[in-house]
């Protein structure tokens, strides 16, 4: 009898030890810190991390639907509207993607529902490209309203631009479907970073040049009108003509006093373009910093990251992520507006002066 009770005793630590091995799992392509530690550390900033930004994204996603029913109503009637309705479906499937990410399983956590790894990913995956090609469809806007051209044409065209845009998508795609059937291509996400660090840079620099051209040409504007209303005032001061041709000159002189300062479309399309360059240089450095310092190159041999480094980098990625969506809705809001103001402007929309000298109020593109 003793020896049966000692050989049943011996069997069940044996029965019992497997279940801690059968728990590991591949090595996490993109480190991820300790959940254990981390959410003993972070406490309630971690509900507050992904409920916040989840409900944000959530208002975003549900005021981009409303914003695609009404510009696809007046997309008729409205230059390039279908750029705007492109940019606004952009926007509803990123903030949509970026709040179910954050809403389900944030971040692989599985402290909400513990989905599969591969859905997590292609959801947090696409949202990027989303939003870059948001971006470079604005910015594409700005250049066909302004008249400017910063590549060849066959480059600067809406072809290659969806070109470019598709094969973005399809390789981002591709790359998180490698990385998570075989973890050890991690370094993959190397090239998908570096990538997008570029996409982030040119977009700065594209718009920092786009918003500079607008700017001059609405000052060279203003000067050309201030030099017509200089000339006008000393012409009719020194003339003997009648009475009435002195009131014409004063209604003229009226007219090109309000042109004398840069028209606020021009100004604005200055401000949207300086926002913009400024979040996408903040991208560049926040993903340098993850791809050097956090991630270490992506590092098989690292399974974690320090939980507070980790937590802060992706506060602030998600704060870059909600304040281009608000410079994005900024930009297509009033396109979902009445024709009111754009009627009673009447003459804001452009403005000619000789075939050197034109700038264009961006309130023609119904985005201003």
């Amino acid at each position: 009898m003793p020896s049966l009770t000692e050989q049943e005793m011996n069997k069940t630590p044996s029965s019992a030890e497997p279940s801690p091995e059968s728990r590991t799992t591949n090595p996490n392509p993109e480190p991820l810190p300790d959940w254990n530690e981390a959410l003993m550390a972070w406490k309630s900033l971690w509900e507050i991390h992904f409920i916040g930004f989840g409900l944000l994204f959530l208002g975003v996603a549900l005021f981009s639907c409303i914003c695609v029913v009404k510009i696809k109503h007046r997309a008729g009637g409205m230059t390039l509207g279908n750029y705007f309705l492109a940019v606004c479906l952009m926007l509803m499937v990123f903030s949509f993607s970026r709040t179910l990410f954050l809403m389900l399983d944030p971040y692989e956590s599985h402290t909400v529902l513990n989905l599969p790894v591969l859905l997590i990913r292609i959801l947090f995956a696409i949202g990027y490209p989303c939003l870059t090609s948001a971006l470079s469809l604005i910015h594409f806007a700005f250049l066909e309203v302004n008249k400017l051209r910063l590549v060849s044409r066959r480059l600067q065209n809406i072809k290659f631009l969806v070109t470019v845009i598709a094969t973005h998508f399809v390789f981002v795609l591709v790359v998180y479907l490698l990385i998570t059937l075989a973890p050890k291509l991690a370094r993959l996400l190397i090239l998908c970073q570096t990538i997008l660090i570029v996409w982030w840079f040119v977009l700065a620099l594209c718009f920092l040049y786009s918003g500079w051209q607008v700017n001059w040409q609405s000052q060279l504007t203003a000067k050309f009108f201030k030099a017509t209303t200089t000339k006008e005032r000393t012409a009719s001061t020194l003339s003997t003509s009648s009475l009435d041709s002195r009131v014409t000159a004063g209604q003229k002189m009226h007219v090109h006093a309000d042109h004398n300062e840069p028209p606020k479309g021009a100004q604005k399309i200055a401000r949207i373009s300086g926002l913009v360059s400024l979040l996408a240089l903040l991208y560049v450095a926040a993903e340098l910093y993850s791809l050097f310092s956090l991630y270490n190159l992506y590092d098989l041999e690292e399974n974690s990251v320090d939980h507070w480094s980790w937590w802060g980098y992706q506060t602030c990625n998600r704060m870059l992520d909600f304040l281009l969506c608000l410079v994005i809705v900024y930009v297509i809001f009033p396109s979902t507006q009445v024709e009111k103001k754009q009627k009673s402007s009447g003459d804001s929309y452009s403005v000619r002066m000789n075939k050197n000298v034109m700038i264009r109020s961006f309130d023609k593109l119904d985005i201003v």
